[in-house]
Formats: C-alpha cells, structure tokens, sequence
C-alpha cells in the first residue's frame, strides 16, 4: 500500500549559524529534502523549511512506502536467447540474474534486431527505512560559504552541530547526522531555556518551542519585529524608518524577538543623520526612529533574543553603547570640521590605491587626464565643465577624515556634507556623494550629470589600468571588483544620455590617454558588454540572446531600449523568417572573406542588384524601419544571386568577387543588430 500519508519533521540543532546565511542554508536544505526523497520514490507534499539561529527544520507530509517501479530490462539477442525453441545458457543466465523464469520474458524490437526483455518490479520500502538516509545525504549536500571542523572527528558544517531529531508522526526514527543521533529532544532558546525540553512527536515539538520560547517561523518573527518596533515608536510620536535588510538580519540573529526602545541624548542630533544612523543600523542593529517630517529622533528600537529577566537592564547597556559610539563620532565631526577637503588632498599623495597602481594621488592624476582629454563631448556647460574638474581633485579626500576611517560605510557621504558645509557648489558636493553608485545590481546609478561623468571616469580608470595589470577576475574570484565596476560603466552608458556617442569611441579614446594596450582595451569593453548582458537578463528578463544581438553593433547605448523594442518587432514580422534564411545562405558561404578597400566592378545584372541593394540598407544609418525595408529587398536580391550563379565558381577570380560582394551583405545586415545572434 502507498496510498498513505505520514507527517515527518527534522531538526538539526547547532550553534548560532550567520544571519546573512540562515536563509539561505534553510531553503537549500529543504530543496535538498525534497529531492533525496524523490529519488527513491517518496513523494512529499506541503514541505516546508523553517530555521532559526540555532535549528533547522524541515517538515511536510510523505507517502508511507515507494512509489511502486517496474523496470524494462533488456537481455539478449532474441535469436540467441533460443535454440530449437529451447531456452540457451545466455537466456537462463538472463533470468537467473534477475530471479524470473524463461516463460515470463517477451520480445522487443529495435530497428531490425529483436531482443529479450523482462519486466521486473522493484521492492516497495516502507518510509521509515529511507527517510533517515535521505535526510542525512540532504545535510551534507548544503552548500555552504565557509564551513568548519570541531572536536576530534572531521565532521564539517558552517557552525558545530549540537542536537538532531527525526520524527514520522510520533515515532523517534534513528539518524546521524555529523556525529549527532537523532534523540527525543529539542532546547529554547539560550536566553530563557538554555536545558533540554522533552519530545515524544510532532505535535509534542510545537509545544516544546512554545515553552521553550521560540518561534520558528522567521515570517512570523519579522512580523513581530515589525509590530512592535511600529508600537514602540508611536509612543514617542515617531515611526520606525523601513530598512528591509536590516529587518531580515535582525529576524535571523533572534529565536524570540522583544523589541525595546532605547534613548539617547538630543544634543548628538547634531551628528548629520547619515553617521547616526550607520552608528545605530550598522553597528549595532538598531532601527532608527523619525518623526513626521522625517527627521530623527533621540530614540532607537533594539530587539532582544529572548524575555530575559530585567529588560530595562538591557535597555541601559545598548544606551551605553551607543552613546559611546556617538561620543566619538561627534569628537571625530568637530575635529573634521577644522578642516577643508583640499587641506586633505597632498595626503593622498601617499596613500596606496593599489600596489600595481599607484597611490589615490596617481588616480586622480589619471582621472584628471582622462577629463582633459574628453571634457568637450560631455552635455556640460562651462561652469559645470569648470566644477567636475574641482571635484575630480576633491572626490577621495574624504577617505582621509576621521569619520570616514571610523565608519568606512560613510565614503563619498561625508564628503558631500563636508562639501556642502564649506560651500563648494552644489554639483560638487552631489557629484562627491554618488561616486560610488550604482554598489550593485539593484543599486540607481548617479542622478546627477556630472555624477555620471565621474563615475564612468573614475571606473574606466580602475577597468583598463586592472585589466592592464592582470588583476582581471577569474572564475568566481574577483578582489579588486572590476566585475561591479564595469556593470557600472554598463548601466551608466546604457541608462542615461550622458555619453552622445559609441562606447568603443569611449574605451579607444580612455585607453590611448592612458596609455593601455589594445588587447587590455578590447578585454575591458567585452567585461563591460557582458556584464551589462548578464544583468539585463538576471534584472530586466532580456534574453541574453537579444541583448547580445544588440550590443554587438557600435552604437550609443542609451538607444539600446529602441533597438531592443524594434528587435522585438521585427522577429514578430511575417518577413522575419525570409530575412533570416537569407542571411543564413550568405553567412554560411565563404565566411573568412573580408570586405575589400575597394569594392570590385560587378558584371552580372543579379550581382549589381544585389550591390544597389547593400547600399540602399548601408545608407538607412538613422532609421531602423528604412533599414528594415530595405534588408527585405536585400533578401530578395540575394535569393536571385543564388539560384542565377554559382558562388563557389571555379575560376578563383570570380569566386573572390562574389564572396566580397556577401561580406558587403553582411556588414548590411548587421548595421543594427548581430543577425548571427537570432537568426538560429
């Protein structure tokens, strides 16, 4: 019978494993689950993975046996399995090894040969027998980030495993799983019930975590979090600022959430808001608190793991370390205020941006020439022209405040304040503060004009000199984040208009300022391309096949939206199919031809038509429907070519010819698009 349905749950306990990994282990190893127990024939239903800190559960209901099998078997040859209608030794020994008789195997045929098969049912094991060994090869299948070994066996896993538990409905079902067996007990949390609690089933388990103060569901611990931090505010008349980062870390760093409401005092409001609030989310995992016209106020949520005994105790301690923190950051404000950011600027004369390129003086140096050389076709005015150059000397000075070698996080932020304060311009101080945007894939690029122009300087700078210096990444290594810098180029070239004409033209005229090889140059701009490819694919769902048609064209890539628009128009046209054969029957024949300096004197009227052709689309550069018309008429003329002559003629002269003459179509067809990409 495997009509049954038994509900099962695991528990695997361990020390405190990182928030930034929890979620992701939990789902990984719930897949994993699923997987192990369908490959021998357990189906499951309403699985769910749920983790803590300190656990991970996976539960749902499976079938109580196998999923019955019956395997095709195939045995000998049909004409050697009999003799005088008389089963042979290759057939006896067939059945014996499968444990059947010669009267129960048929034929089968296979083209023109017939062989002998058997039908064999494989045995139905009861879920008690395999679920153990599923779960034990699901755990040491986790992918991990990092893992580690501890005691004296060479077990590894992100954090030492502590407990484990494997139940169908209420019966203990033996397991071991790095070391540990499975036992009939389960631990709250550290804080209320660091002792063992009892099991003896499923439902026995959600009763042991409610005692034990935990909850399980990390939806439901956020929801907590959510609610009462909400509650907690409005009792000061403010709102907690949403951070949903911060409120997954926080969700996976506690088993039984109780927020708090600390206070500091009003005089560190003083602080600009940015150092007070990386002081409270980023050090401590406070959520900031703000009032109705969203400025902040002396007053933070923190959560504890865990009711504890004295929470006005707990409260007093984080206090005091925040108001630590904000004591030296207001020491560290006051005393960068003394200053000026181009009091900072021979400093970074001495200080190393990268061993093989020199210090962050150096870079400026070559951002400096890079703006020189190319600062007349930027859409700038002159006064604007005049300030990119005061920040291009300015924009890595604040590395050398005191707030920012405090709080790392705060780079290009303080210098825009400190800009702002001293009275720079405004597009300087704008401009300082989005210098390192887009910081990932979800991240907007610069708003500002001059914030583009600085950033695609700044990377194309760090891009080519890495490059050129063989810090390229490799595989999944990438330390110097060339990947995330050229993704930037990318999306900043491609999402605003800030640069009017090719982005070859760019990279060529960046890499001759800069003195780089070709070779680094071509390397470069295709980690550009192939970047910004895998992003439109990963965050935009464009197929990396039309993106790469597109991007294989020099043009402007702020047009790249239409061309895709227009790609997508024309393979949905009745005259798609026709294009595409044609460029097929051209791109297949004499491939290595290249287009000649001049074109040749074509003597056949099919050829010359086919020439007109190639030069009516050639001559479409500023309208993609003219050239779209005119590709079509290409196609007819090309199909006349071939059924009229002979391109592989054996007169080599001619053969020549009619090959330029295809390369010259080639080039015609992809003015807008690589054809090659799409057509099949």
């Amino acid at each position: 019978m495997t009509g049954g349905r038994r509900q099962f749950f695991v528990e695997v306990g361990c020390e405190e494993i990182p928030s930034q990994y929890l979620r992701d282990i939990s789902t990984n190893f719930g897949d994993l689950v699923q997987e192990e127990l369908s490959r021998v024939r357990i189906p499951v239903n309403n699985l769910r993975a749920l983790a803590t800190p300190r656990r991970l559960v996976v539960m749902g209901e499976a079938s109580e046996a196998q999923s019955p099998l019956r395997e095709r078997i195939r045995g000998p040859l049909w004409a050697t399995a009999y003799k005088d209608n008389r089963p042979t030794p290759a057939l006896l020994g067939f059945c014996r090894r499968l444990g059947v008789s010669p009267d129960d195997v048929e034929s089968t045929g296979e083209g023109e040969k017939r062989y002998v098969v058997a039908h064999i049912d494989q045995p139905v094991l009861p879920l008690e027998e395999l679920i153990a060994p599923a779960i034990e090869n699901a755990f040491a299948a986790i992918p991990l980030p990092r893992s580690m070994r501890w005691g004296e066996e060479d077990y590894r896993f992100i954090r030492p495993v502590r407990w484990c538990s494997l139940w169908i409905d209420d019966t203990l079902v033996p397991m071991t799983v790095a070391g540990v067996s499975s036992r009939p007990l389960t631990y709250g949390n550290r804080t209320d019930y660091p002792d063992a609690l009892d099991l003896n089933g499923i439902e026995s388990y959600r009763d042991a975590l409610n005692r034990g103060l935990v909850m399980l569901d990390p939806e439901e611990r956020k929801k907590v979090i959510e609610t009462e931090a909400s509650r907690l505010a409005s009792s000061v008349l403010g709102h907690v600022e949403s951070h949903e980062a911060l409120l997954e870390e926080v969700t996976q760093l506690v088993e039984w959430p109780v927020p708090f409401l600390g206070h500091f005092e009003g005089e560190f409001l003083e602080i600009p808001a940015p150092i007070l609030i990386t002081s409270m989310r980023v050090h401590q995992r406070y959520f900031p608190v703000r009032d109705e016209a969203h400025q902040l106020l002396p007053y933070f949520i923190g959560v504890r793991n865990g009711m504890g005994v004295d929470l006005d105790a707990v409260r007093r301690g984080n206090e005091k370390v925040l108001r630590a923190r904000l004591q030296d950051a207001l020491y560290f404000y006051h005393n960068d205020l003394r200053h000026h950011l181009k009091d900072y600027r021979p400093q970074l004369d001495q200080i190393v941006f990268h061993q093989k390129l020199g210090t962050y003086g150096n870079k400026i140096e070559r951002v400096h020439a890079l703006w020189d050389a190319t600062h007349h076709l930027w859409p700038l005015d002159a006064a604007l022209k005049r300030n990119l150059k005061t920040t291009i000397e300015l924009y890595k000075t604040d590395l050398l405040t005191q707030v920012v070698q405090e709080f790392p996080e705060l780079q290009g932020v303080m210098g825009q304040i400190y800009a702002r304060i001293e009275g720079l311009p405004d597009d300087v101080a704008t401009a300082i503060g989005e210098q390192y945007h887009p910081a990932s894939a979800q991240d907007a690029i610069p708003l500002s004009l001059p914030g583009q122009i600085l950033v695609l300087l700044d990377r194309l700078d760090t891009l080519l000199e890495g490059v050129a210096h063989g810090l390229k990444p490799t595989g999944s290594e990438d330390p110097f984040g060339l990947r995330r810098g050229a993704l930037a180029i990318g999306r900043i070239l491609a999402e605003s208009h800030v640069w009017p004409s090719s982005s070859q033209e760019l990279f060529q005229l960046a890499g001759n300022v800069l003195g780089i090889d070709q070779g680094a140059v071509n390397e470069s701009y295709d980690l550009v391309v192939t970047r910004l490819e895998n992003y439109l694919e990963s965050e935009r769902n464009i197929p990396i096949r039309k993106s790469q048609a597109v991007f294989s064209a020099d043009f402007p890539w702020s047009d790249y939206a239409g061309r895709l628009e227009f790609l997508d128009q024309i393979l949905h046209d009745p005259n798609w199919e026709h294009v595409s054969l044609a460029f097929k029957r051209i791109d297949r024949v004499m491939p290595g031809v290249e287009i000649p300096d001049t074109p040749p004197a074509w003597e056949l009227d099919v050829e010359k038509r086919v020439w007109e052709a190639i030069q009516m689309a050639m001559n479409c550069q500023d309208s993609m429907e003219a050239w779209w018309k005119a590709v079509q008429e290409l196609s007819d003329a090309i199909d006349a070519l071939f059924e009229a002559v002979l391109i592989n003629d054996p007169d080599i002269t001619v053969r020549t010819k009619r090959g330029q003459l295809l390369a010259y179509g080639r080039k015609a067809y992809n003015m807008f698009f690589d054809i090659r990409k799409i057509s099949g």
